[in-house]
């Protein structure tokens, strides 16, 4: 293992991914009509259909313009669509995307690994884990966005640790790109990409015009990207809308009057199913510009969740975040899912292998990892948990932290090895 370092690990790390999550795709991937595509291809596919831009369809089957989803495998999905037509070809074609993009989240594991100042076998073990993960092997054969929240999270995570290093305007420049890309995919990554200018502040404490002037260029990278999208929806709504417009849906599925620890509770009952539809239902049609169809299904979804938070008062809070935040760090035991060995059998291993890496890095027994890194670590973790707290969680939420998990996974798994290697006392000594 200790052979294995830079091109060579990456490809080797490339190749297992990507065999894994071939079979996967033709064992699994389902390109049949009809098959759920999720919102962020239902924007797309209306776009498609429409001949315009991104949209969905209200209850009586009419197109209106949305922001809902963030917009970017929104427009992956409108060039396949246009592309291929609207049929298996362009269901294919995501899924080979989708497999591609998911075999290089294996080598920037690795790459992040070694930013954050992990030996190469350490580094190597992580890229491994995601490698051949149960879950991340079997989302490449869906048509969820994971797979490019996490590339994307990974690739602004490496720029933004090689920024905080050399404090160069046009390393902060790169991350920034990376980073706005990023935010395309979820909401939440608007808040990593800001907190990363805050780490590049706090990196050049000790020069702070250095530290401004990176600062400066990674939101400037950001806003290039984002504008845009900004753009659109201003003009489309009438409004600021930065990233994807949920919020109303949001505080209802997290606080509202059917609002559950788990989303896939919420999701799976059949009476609050009928209360979400209700609500829609509800919402008067039509899509004018200056009175359009998402705001006010959005205000109608925020209307319904104020007497449940009114009613419930601050303890109700308190016990439906404590419930979201238990389903997200100790075990989402309402996913049928999560019940199978597939994924509790891994999910055991490498969180006990998390729990020793830290052990080893506290009581020194491992390399330490770049500090600053390890506060970029904090930055993820702690966004993901709050903005999943607040609203709800799904087992594969978890997909967006893990690849962060696994990085003290294989810190535990490389202390171990350590332990366990016999040493050869009888080898010449090290010439100095």
């Amino acid at each position: 293992m200790g052979a294995l370092d830079g091109a060579a690990a990456l490809g080797v790390l490339f190749a297992l991914a990507l065999i894994a999550r071939v079979i996967a795709a033709l064992v699994y991937a389902d390109i049949t009509p009809g098959v759920e595509i999720w919102e962020y291809g239902l924007q797309g596919l209306c776009a498609a259909q429409t001949g315009g831009d991104l949209c969905l369809r209200d209850p009586d089957g009419a197109a209106y313009a949305t922001a809902l989803m963030p917009p970017l495998t929104s427009y992956l999905w409108l060039g396949l669509f246009t592309v291929f037509g609207i049929g298996p070809e362009a269901l294919s074609a995501y899924v080979l995307i989708n497999v591609l993009v998911g075999a290089a989240c294996a080598p920037l594991l690795y790459v992040l690994a070694r930013e954050l100042k992990l030996e190469p076998p350490a580094a190597l073990i992580a890229g491994l884990i995601i490698a051949l993960y149960p879950t991340f092997v079997f989302v490449a054969a869906t048509y969820h966005a994971t797979n490019y929240t996490v590339a994307f999270t990974l690739g602004f995570a490496i720029l933004l640790m090689r920024a905080m290093k050399s404090l160069h305007w046009r390393a902060a420049l790169a991350a920034g790109l990376m980073g706005g890309l990023s935010v395309l995919t979820r909401n939440e990554l608007l808040l990593c990409v800001l907190g990363g200018g805050a780490l590049l502040l706090w990196a050049g404490r000790r020069n702070l015009m250095s530290g401004v002037r990176a600062a400066a260029a990674l939101g400037l990278a950001l806003a290039l990207v984002m504008t845009p999208w900004i753009a659109r929806n201003y003009v489309t709504f009438d409004r600021f809308i930065p990233i994807g417009a949920q919020a109303g849906y949001n505080l209802w599925i997290g606080f509202g009057p059917h609002a559950r620890g788990s989303g896939n509770q919420l999701d799976n009952d059949a009476v609050s199913r009928a209360a979400a539809a209700a609500v829609r239902e509800g919402v008067r049609r039509g899509d004018a510009p200056g009175d359009r169809y998402e705001p006010r299904v959005q205000q109608a979804y925020l209307d319904d969740a104020l007497p449940a938070i009114e009613q419930g008062g601050v303890g109700r809070l308190i016990v439906l975040t404590a419930e979201k935040f238990a389903v997200l760090w100790v075990f989402d035991w309402t996913d049928p899912i999560t019940r199978h060995p597939a994924y509790w059998l891994p999910w055991l291993a490498v969180h006990g292998l998390a729990l020793f890496g830290l052990f080893a890095l506290w009581r020194g027994r491992a390399p330490p990892i770049d500090w600053n890194g390890a506060l970029m670590i904090v930055l993820f973790l702690g966004v993901f948990t709050l903005a999943y707290s607040i609203s709800s969680v799904f087992a594969r939420y978890r997909m967006h932290m893990e690849p962060f998990i696994f990085v003290f996974s294989a810190i535990g798994a490389s202390a171990l090895l350590a332990r366990w290697t016999p040493i050869n006392r009888d080898a010449a000594p090290l010439r100095t």
